[in-house]
């Protein structure tokens, strides 16, 4: 029965996908809102009669319109993308992925401002185009060009009864939601099936204290779409309390200074720390004095200057990957674009040292260059979440290593048992042991960091297959096409457009 009830509901979300799919090629919004009230009352209409809860009957229809929201995937083994890497030594070189939080940090700060901003070398797909799009329904005009994106100077954001879609990214939305709590009055916010799910109550029971209360406004979901309300009296200084997520601290230490006398936000884990440094760095080279001591950060209100052309670093969660690669293949990987100094980008540093990595920094980019794994590595990348894929992936290279530093995720649990490897978890450690690793079936990643860690451990075991690889190409389009290029990871060029206008002469061949 419950394969019968999977099966219905696969059918039904390719249904929905096609009629969306139909939809935008005619222009119009991905979803039908008559349709749906139409299948609701269909729904409903059932229902009655067969004793089920109608509050989780309507959940459940919420739940079932996010399997046809989301990319179509095969479970099939055989439709899966299978990681095979070359056996050579690296020796490549490439452009690094620049650093996604600072490019919509430093747009959201120009945008806020009303000032215009030049981003270069910043890719023009994944969370940053989205967080342009967003803006521009903020009233904020954006242009890209060549691998640039540029903010162009306008009156600043205008949020009194806008709707605007965030995408898919948290950190887009909290950027948004943040910066409309400084202004007086009412907007909606809405986005993709991951937001729609996002659970508002942790900020809700914070936002009161800064003068704004935030609704949701579908009762099936617990996140967005959301109608937001601000304006009211703010606490100078305010505590961040679980279940919070990091990119909202970040959001929230770099919109405090356009709130009323700026703001000290308390209470910070460690695990929020890179996302709250990042915003430092902007407002302190925007002119806005902001500090970070232990866990309490202070931000004075004020009015920036924003640069015209800020240099981003490279994306830590992205980059180390690269750095990570010749503890798997072996010789080098140099890459263009500056290595951040935080207190992340330092423990990335110490843990891949450990792994005999060699790393030379300077003024145009980072090499690393692999040397002898050591067995029984301490990796302590576990403190920052976002980098426990790639402390995993280091770990079963080197074999018997000890993994500190934070909770250890499920995910990793569920990745250890699929590979049958020797281990021992508990609450803040992970003790991994010399075994031979295996692999069967596809797996569904749930995430980037996740796919990349996989991208490594292929090194180590060969034909690991994944549903959805594509997933990183949303984010870093040019990485699948360095990898597959490796060892050199010369990758191709893109094909040059022809100038329709461009005169020909046609010439005969005897």
């Amino acid at each position: 029965m419950d394969r019968k009830i999977l099966s219905f509901i696969e059918q039904r979300a390719a249904i929905l996908r096609r009629e969306g799919s139909w939809r935008r090629s005619k222009q119009m919004s991905k979803v039908d809102p008559q349709l749906e009230k139409m299948l609701r009352a269909s729904w409903e209409e059932a229902g009655t009669g067969l004793g089920l809860d109608p509050r989780l009957s309507r959940q459940v229809f919420g739940l079932l319109n996010q399997f046809a929201l989301q990319q179509g995937r095969t479970a099939s083994p055989t439709g899966a993308y299978n990681l095979a890497p070359g056996r050579e030594p690296a020796q490549a070189r490439i452009d690094g992925p620049r650093s996604r939080r600072l490019s919509c940090m430093w747009a959201a700060m120009a945008a806020s401002a009303g000032q215009s901003i030049t981003l270069e070398n910043v890719s023009e797909a994944g969370s940053v185009k989205d967080f342009a799009k967003a803006l521009s329904q903020a009233g904020v005009a954006s242009e890209w060009q060549d691998n640039a994106l540029r903010i162009l100077e306008g009156d600043g954001m205008a949020f009194e009864n806008a709707m605007i879609f965030a995408g898919g990214d948290k950190l887009n939305f909290y950027l948004l939601l943040t910066f409309a709590m400084g202004y007086m009055g009412r907007c909606k916010f809405t986005g993709q099936p991951l937001l729609q799910m996002l659970d508002l109550g942790p900020l809700n029971k914070l936002l009161p204290k800064l003068g704004a209360r935030l609704a949701t406004m579908n009762p099936n979901n617990p996140g967005l779409p959301a109608r937001l309300e601000s304006g009211g009296p703010m606490d100078e200084d305010v505590t961040m309390l679980p279940g919070i997520d990091a990119e909202f601290t970040g959001a929230l230490a770099l919109a405090a200074w356009s709130f009323p006398g700026g703001l000290t936000i308390k209470g910070i884990a460690p695990a929020h720390r890179p996302a709250v440094e990042d915003a430092v760095c902007v407002l302190r080279a925007c002119g806005i004095d902001a500090e970070l001591k232990k866990d309490t950060c202070t931000v004075s209100d004020g009015i920036p200057e924003i640069p015209s052309a800020p240099e981003l670093p490279l994306d830590v969660e992205l980059a180390s990957t690269l750095l990570a690669l010749p503890a798997f293949s072996g010789g080098f990987v140099e890459i263009a674009g500056a290595w951040p100094e935080t207190a992340q980008a330092a423990v990335v540093r110490e843990s891949l040292e450990s792994m005999g990595v060699t790393l030379e920094a300077g003024d145009d980019g980072i090499k690393a260059t692999g040397g002898d794994v050591p067995r029984g590595a301490e990796i302590k990348l576990g403190v920052y979440p976002e980098l426990y894929p790639l402390a995993l992936a280091c770990g079963l290279r080197s074999g018997n290593a000890v993994l500190s530093g934070g909770p250890v995720p499920e995910v990793a649990v569920e990745l250890l048992d699929r590979m049958n490897a020797d281990y021992d978890a508990d609450e803040e450690t992970l003790t991994l042991r010399s075994s031979r690793l295996d692999w069967g079936g596809a797996w569904d990643s749930p995430g980037i960091g996740w796919t990349l860690a996989c991208a490594l451990l292929a090194y180590v075991r060969p034909q690991i297959a994944l549903t959805n690889h594509t997933e990183v190409t949303s984010e870093w389009p040019q990485f699948w096409n360095f990898y597959n290029s490796l060892p050199t990871g010369r990758m191709k060029p893109k094909p040059v457009k022809e100038d329709p206008n461009e005169k020909r002469r046609r010439i005969k061949v005897r």
